[in-house]
């Protein structure tokens, strides 16, 4: 029954067929996400190029928009290479601290106004006690890390099994391991849609006061969190159909042998 399902009437492997299906769509995801990222840097450079009229920098908007909102005790600093390497600009539960890039703390641009404005938000649902932010900002360094630690606990189980156990137990329970791990980093990958979105719309309704953007900087500003989403959703499309790959990938192993 279960040969009957995994291959056609005509002999072909459905399990096959459904592989190079996925692949296909992730590849075109791939490209999708890739195009959604040529967008976002187009718009963040062009932001980035605008001065805002109120002439804040990112810090300084960050800490106004912090200390407005009654959170005095969250910092604002600058990115150190690797955190600006791996998460860019961004908001750490644990440090309670607004992160922002060299040209992003420094510039007096409608760019560095909007992604301070959109990291505070952030750190307001911390503060108000947002659960998908807070799971998101816990297993955030998972989301970073998990989709290449997958092959390298394979690797080393395999290692364990050939010179020590002689058995497949410590490769099963690396695979077992690194499956976890990316679905930890999928979680991720999920739980940045509706944080970063509702980040988003708090951001909106501080800078079009026209406290710190003019109507004119603040339609730019609107374009580029609208850029930001899409490239949230392409990652997290991406993120699903690689899982679903390399489950399909295993499944045909395991059928072969």
């Amino acid at each position: 029954m279960i040969n009957l399902l995994l291959t056609g009437g005509n002999g072909v492997d459905a399990l096959t067929v459904v592989y190079i299906g996925v692949s296909v769509l992730l590849g075109i995801a791939v490209v999708a996400a890739l195009v959604s990222q040529i967008f976002v840097a187009i718009g963040y450079v062009k932001g980035n190029r605008m001065q805002n009229a109120a002439g804040l920098s990112g810090a300084e908007s960050a800490r106004k928009l912090l200390d407005e909102n009654g959170m005095p005790d969250v910092q604002v600093k600058k990115c150190t290479f690797w955190r600006m390497f791996f998460f860019g600009n961004h908001y750490s539960i644990a440090k309670k601290t607004v992160y922002l890039r060299k040209y992003t703390i420094d510039k007096t641009s409608v760019t560095s106004v909007a992604l301070a404005a959109q990291k505070v938000a952030l750190a307001k649902q911390h503060r108000d006690g947002d659960k998908k932010m807070i799971v998101r900002g816990r297993l955030q360094g998972l989301g970073v890390f998990a989709p290449v630690l997958f092959i390298p606990l394979v690797v080393i189980g395999l290692a364990v099994d050939l010179l020590v156990t002689h058995s497949f137990i410590f490769t099963v329970c690396a695979i077992a391991l690194g499956f976890l791990f990316i679905v930890f980093g999928l979680v991720v990958t999920v739980l940045n849609i509706p944080v970063e979105k509702k980040a988003i719309v708090c951001a909106e309704e501080w800078l079009k006061s026209e406290t710190y953007l003019t109507a004119e900087e603040y339609a730019v500003v609107k374009k580029i969190y609208r850029s930001y989403m899409v490239q949230y959703v392409m990652q997290f499309v991406v993120a699903l159909l690689r899982i679903l790959q390399l489950f399909l990938k295993v499944l045909a192993k395991a059928k072969r042998n």
